[in-house]
């Protein structure tokens, strides 16, 4: 049997807990964040590993355990139950930091935060009969908005460097 990507370790519990992380998407995602935070006139790097941690957990294990609890693109062996458990303490454990985010660094991120929280699962579970799980709705949610989000999280603001990295971040989501 073919493997479902080059990464897929195999059946077992570690293995398809490791598939499941999708490290290399996952990697590019996070990069994302990064970038944005790196063109903000300065750069906090307790707001950068929070950032990290919040889109690991919710892009790297939430989006992932709700991709595969839809349709299995992986092929992992995780019970339903497990995938169930694994997104909601991840997208919860995401969301609890951007709230920390809003209530320490600037209120400002709290729309982001929410965006964040709402997008994740219409875009993974294909909700409003699959209107956000198009090209272009993962290009503005893995690539536009992880850049975006670094940039604002880090400048307290909204200004063109950040806008400038969202939209290539999303060009190069889109290609």
């Amino acid at each position: 049997r073919m493997r479902p990507a080059f990464y897929a370790l195999g059946r077992g519990r570690v293995g398809d807990l490791l598939t499941l992380l999708h490290p290399p998407y996952t990697a590019w995602h996070l990069s994302y964040f990064a970038l944005g935070a790196a063109v903000a006139p300065h750069l906090y790097v307790n707001r950068l590993l929070w950032g990290l941690a919040a889109f690991a957990l919710a892009v790297g294990v939430a989006a992932h355990a709700l991709d595969e609890l839809l349709d299995r693109p992986l092929g992992t062996g995780l019970s339903r139950r497990t995938l169930i458990a694994l997104a909601a303490t991840s997208l919860i454990g995401a969301l609890a930091i951007g709230v920390a985010g809003v209530a320490t660094v600037w209120v400002g991120l709290a729309p982001l935060v929410l965006a964040g929280g709402l997008f994740l699962p219409a875009y993974n579970l294909e909700l409003a009969g699959g209107r956000f799980h198009s090209d272009l709705w993962f290009a503005v949610g893995w690539g536009a908005f992880p850049a975006f989000t670094g940039y604002v999280a880090n400048a307290e603001r909204i200004a063109l460097p950040g806008v400038l990295m969202a939209c290539g971040c999303l060009a190069l989501s889109v290609a």
